[in-house]
């Protein structure tokens, strides 16, 4: 029997892989799925819960990276992003360069790192070297054994970043294991955080396959294969849906008026998130009680902290929360690659999009969430008073919105004094509105094979 095996070194390439229709294929096939993984005994049991089915699971053991090996991979990610600057003349991808400097080690690491990186790699060449340096980094085989033992044919990644998964995609390729490695989301590319390199790739779009060979040219393009990402094949999913009454009494929430679902960030993304919920929910309440919408909070599911608290409380008739169904771990609740969402999270995510008359937020995917139901999305584009280090005015300058092009494919909120104009005007529009129509051009421009990408990726594991 042919196996392979999904490497999850972080919980969250659960929904997109685990969830989807990928594994119960295989099953179908005469494959045995194998997960190796860094994962909680709780989350294997509900990837299990949701497939009925008894994997054979593997916890990889724990990596600790060298100082050198670090030194380089970050080395690496400056000299990509100085590059990359250079190549699309897009200052803003230095954005992405933000390294932790607080103790006096990490402080004098980046010195050293930043200082040398002044010096040279200016050059696509030199970079390639460099990052064949960090390859040869990885000499000892050390998960052989481990695949040896499980008889892995196949390993694919499901996260193009995760430091820890390099290692064992060192040693398939030393003991002739393919390796197949997903671009996780349609902003990762021009980020210079393609840690893991595989065999080969699957990618979203035509245009994330162009965006790798600008970025990567030394990737031959037969080895960047178009799949689509199984996320949003749950949108036609109709068992998932719950009537609108059903959904709106879990949330207290009145179905006879409009529900506004605001969309968090995450907190490096997007810091004053509390800041423009505040603008939205006051500006609602200034109207007769019974013109006011309804706001429904969805925070960023790996946000674990508690920003929106006081903006909840002092609006309590107006916003309503429903927080991502994921879990994390008690003692570490800061470490995003321990949390992982639970498969009610998708039927959450999917009767959200089903059932609010619009999105709002800076900047976030979900705008092509609410694009596959034909729904209206509010990109926010001011700048609080009091923000500091930060402008909305850089995320909108980042590479993926590039690909909007010349399209409209959101309503854009210029000034907190509007938001009642641009509400009323996104819920007004119908299917064939200019946004909701340039909406489905740009989701299909990031997103090809919406349909398909499960049976695609599955296809692609059994050749």
């Amino acid at each position: 029997m042919k196996s392979v095996a999904f490497l999850l070194a972080d919980g969250v390439g659960i929904r997109n892989y685990l969830y989807s229709d990928v594994l119960k294929e295989l099953i179908a096939k005469g494959v045995e799925p194998i997960l190796l993984h860094d994962l909680s005994d709780e989350a294997i049991e509900e990837i299990e819960k949701h497939h009925h089915y008894k994997f054979i699971s593997h916890k990889i053991p724990q990596y600790k990276e060298t100082v050198q090996q670090k030194f380089l991979r970050e080395l690496i990610s400056l000299a990509r992003i100085k590059f990359n600057i250079k190549l699309t003349k897009n200052a803003s991808l230095q954005n992405n360069w933000k390294p932790i400097k607080k103790k006096l080690f990490q402080k004098v690491f980046y010195f050293v790192l930043e200082s040398i990186s002044f010096l040279g790699f200016k050059k696509y060449a030199s970079i390639l070297r460099l990052e064949k340096w960090y390859e040869n980094s990885f000499s000892d085989d050390a998960y052989g054994q481990l695949l040896k033992d499980l008889n892995v044919d196949v390993l694919f990644n499901t996260h193009q970043r995760v430091i820890k998964a390099v290692p064992i995609i060192a040693s398939a390729k030393k003991n002739n294991i393919k390796t197949i490695g997903a671009i996780f989301s349609w902003d990762n590319i021009p980020k210079a955080k393609l840690t893991v390199r595989t065999d080969s790739y699957v990618v979203w779009s035509e245009h994330m396959k162009d965006e790798m060979k600008l970025f990567y040219p030394e990737i031959a393009q037969e080895k960047i294969i178009i799949t689509g990402t199984p996320q949003f094949e749950f949108y036609a999913n109709k068992e998932l849906l719950q009537s609108k009454e059903e959904f709106c009494n879990q949330f207290a929430l009145d179905a006879s008026k409009k529900i506004i679902c605001y969309s968090g960030d995450d907190t490096r993304t997007s810091p004053y998130d509390p800041d423009y919920l505040y603008d939205l929910a006051s500006s609602i309440h200034q109207l007769p009680e019974d013109k006011q919408a309804q706001v429904l909070l969805r925070r960023c599911p790996v946000d674990l902290t508690g920003r929106f608290d006081s903006i909840v409380k002092k609006y309590p008739k107006i916003i309503k929360v429903a927080d991502p169904l994921w879990n994390f771990d008690k003692n570490n609740k800061q470490n995003w690659t321990l949390v992982y969402p639970k498969f009610e999270d998708v039927a959450l995510l999917i009767n959200t999009v089903q059932h609010c008359d619009v999105v709002i937020n800076v900047g976030s995917t979900m705008a092509h969430d609410f694009a596959m139901y034909q729904k209206p999305a509010i990109y926010i584009n001011y700048d609080v008073p009091h923000a500091k280090n930060w402008s909305v005015d850089t995320i909108y300058k980042f590479q993926h919105f590039r690909s909007m092009g010349d399209l409209q494919p959101v309503f854009w909120l210029k000034n907190k004094e509007t938001i009642i104009e641009i509400l009323n005007s996104a819920f007004i529009c119908n299917k064939n509105s200019k946004e909701i129509i340039d909406g489905q051009k740009w989701l299909e421009t990031i997103s090809n094979e919406r349909e398909n990408a499960s049976s695609n990726i599955t296809n692609l594991l059994l050749q």
